[in-house]
């Protein structure tokens, strides 16, 4: 395995050389949106308040050493936060409103109902379930949203390293997308009943990775859609899917590098540093790509610098490289993260205390909003919990 540091719409027609964008057709009823990442022009940063609404801040529950979380998967509904991926400590809830900490979900362990660390979740309000999917999994997890305790095991139909899902809760069907391994899980997707009968599955083909737990595979659900794209430490250009109802692998962007892909037995000790390392994102508006380029430290140690973002505009077809600047709280960002239909960002308890003072001096923050922030700072400590601030993205 690598030792990583660092980064951890419908076209019909396009002008290649001006907008860097060309059109291919693709199975379904969307067209591939591919991009020439050299002939994209630099643009200005995207201030977030042209995206997305005014943050809402939550200050989580410091109360307790149970109430602390040093985790960093996020799942947001309507009334609660859900936390997980860290070793050290269970699946946490949070009261979405206040930031009280609610209860953990579940115990670690490898028992029945136990799990090592999580990867991804869901909290469905409406049967009051929180499943879990952890790293390495054979089966999903649910648990009792009430009381943290476990319900019921869904065995999976593969092997999942790392994976998402999305669960129907009127029928009980699950949806689950897993970085497909080679030789160990033949399918990058899947369907399958609650009582694990498999409706319909996608072959892994292409798709296909070197075994590595540095490879990622991600869904954003920003558009209503279950979105699927890897990455991969071997420079792969490939591409963001839609995972339709149907059991078919909608292609809908793509970005060429023109660049190699690393393969075989070079792939542990070595990396193509002209190869970017990305990831893509589908908005209802936009697809983004966060760009970075890799550089080797040493045999099997690599790491990459600050990402460039592609942004393409679904509607025309323009592409930008750019950044964005949160003007909200007068913050140049190095990082975003959209899921959910929100741009989610986690401060650290001192973190906050120097981002939200900026804030208050130079932000663009609704007067209810500066006297949340400043409620915030005067009760936090140092080495309080964290700080998190969700917005919303807007309808263009």
């Amino acid at each position: 395995m690598k030792r990583i540091t660092g980064f951890a719409a419908s076209a019909a027609a396009c002008s290649a050389a001006f907008l860097a964008v060309s059109c291919a057709s693709g199975s379904g009823d969307q067209s591939v949106v591919s991009v020439k990442f050299n002939k994209v022009q630099e643009a200005p940063a995207i201030n977030i308040s042209e995206w997305c609404s005014e943050p809402e801040f939550i200050a989580l529950d410091s109360r307790s050493n149970d109430a602390f979380t040093s985790g960093f998967q996020f799942f947001i509904s309507d009334s609660y936060i859900g936390i997980g991926g860290s070793t050290r400590q269970p699946y946490k809830i949070y009261d979405r409103k206040t930031g009280e900490y609610l209860r953990d979900i579940g115990h670690q362990g490898r028992g029945p109902g136990e799990y090592l660390n999580t990867y991804s979740s869901v909290i469905d309000e409406n049967t009051g379930t929180v499943y879990l999917l952890a790293w390495n999994a054979r089966s999903i997890l649910s648990y009792d949203l009430a009381t943290g305790d476990f319900k019921k095991e869904y065995p999976l139909k593969y092997s999942v390293p790392k994976g998402k899902f999305a669960v129907d809760t009127g029928t009980g069907d699950i949806t689950v997308v897993s970085l497909p391994f080679n030789n160990m899980v033949p399918s990058v997707a899947w369907k399958q009943d609650k009582d694990g009968n498999v409706l319909w599955e996608i072959p892994a083909g292409h798709l296909t990775v070197v075994p590595d737990f540095s490879n990622e595979i991600y869904s954003r659900f920003n558009t209503g859609e279950f979105d699927l794209s890897i990455l991969t430490w071997g420079g792969r250009s490939d591409s963001l899917y839609v995972v339709k109802d149907d059991g078919v692998l909608q292609p809908v962007y793509t970005i060429d590098f023109n660049a190699d892909e690393v393969k075989g037995d070079q792939y542990s000790g070595t990396i193509n540093e002209n190869a970017p390392i990305h990831s893509y994102t589908m908005l209802p508006d936009y697809f983004i790509s966060d760009v970075s380029m890799p550089k080797q430290l040493s045999d099997g140690n690599f790491t990459t610098g600050k990402p460039v973002y592609v942004v393409t505009d679904r509607q025309t077809g323009t592409s930008v490289k750019t950044s964005f600047y949160n003007d909200y709280l007068a913050w140049e960002m190095s990082t975003v993260s959209f899921q959910q239909g929100y741009l989610l960002s986690v401060f650290s308890a001192s973190g906050f205390l120097e981002f939200g003072k900026k804030a208050l001096e130079e932000g663009k923050l609704s007067e209810a909003s500066k006297s949340k922030v400043a409620s915030i700072l005067e009760n936090l400590q140092e080495d309080g919990n964290y700080v998190i601030a969700i917005s919303r993205l807007k309808n263009k």
